[in-house]
């Protein structure tokens, strides 16, 4: 078994954070040498942003972090794969979070619509969430059953409600 860093370009990043997939497959193939089963942490710009494991040509997502972390091997990596020796790996692995215990969310996202009828109001809802995405429709995200504990997110991040901002 080998290891492998795959550090990803800011759009490919950015996709990766928009919607949840059991696999990625990435635009640079794999590197000579690599084989199904490797283990591969994947970075963007801001760090290491889950592990999987290459199954063909795509890697197959095994966990992924609720925020980037900052590794060494991150830091230095350049854009595309970075063979790593089992200590380095071994030593990112570690330097990751604890993964967190499965909860419970409550995700909203509601907007106001003018229509002659419901089943228009509806029909034009479903258009705007197609035609604006998770890059221009922050959502609202709270523990299930502490409402008022919630955040506003945006690709996955934090994002302020303020419409001025």
């Amino acid at each position: 078994m080998r290891y492998w860093l795959l550090a990803l370009n800011e759009d490919e990043f950015t996709e990766q954070q928009a919607y949840e997939v059991e696999a990625i497959g990435v635009a640079a193939a794999p590197p000579e040498g690599a084989a199904d089963g490797d283990e591969v942490a994947l970075a963007g710009p801001e760090g290491v942003f889950a592990l999987g494991e290459l199954d063909g040509p795509a890697v197959a997502y095994r966990r992924r972090l609720e925020e980037p972390a900052k590794t060494v091997e991150s830091s230095a990596a350049a854009e595309g794969w970075t063979e790593l020796n089992p200590d380095d790996w071994e030593d990112l692995v570690r330097t990751l979070p604890t993964p967190e215990r499965r909860s419970d969310w409550l995700v909203t996202l509601s907007m106001p619509i003018e229509a002659v009828d419901k089943a228009e109001a509806v029909r034009q809802f479903w258009s705007y969430i197609r035609s604006l995405g998770p890059k221009e429709l922050p959502t609202f995200v709270a523990p299930y059953g502490r409402e008022l504990e919630g955040t506003s997110f945006l690709l996955g991040v934090e994002h302020e409600q303020d419409p001025e901002e």
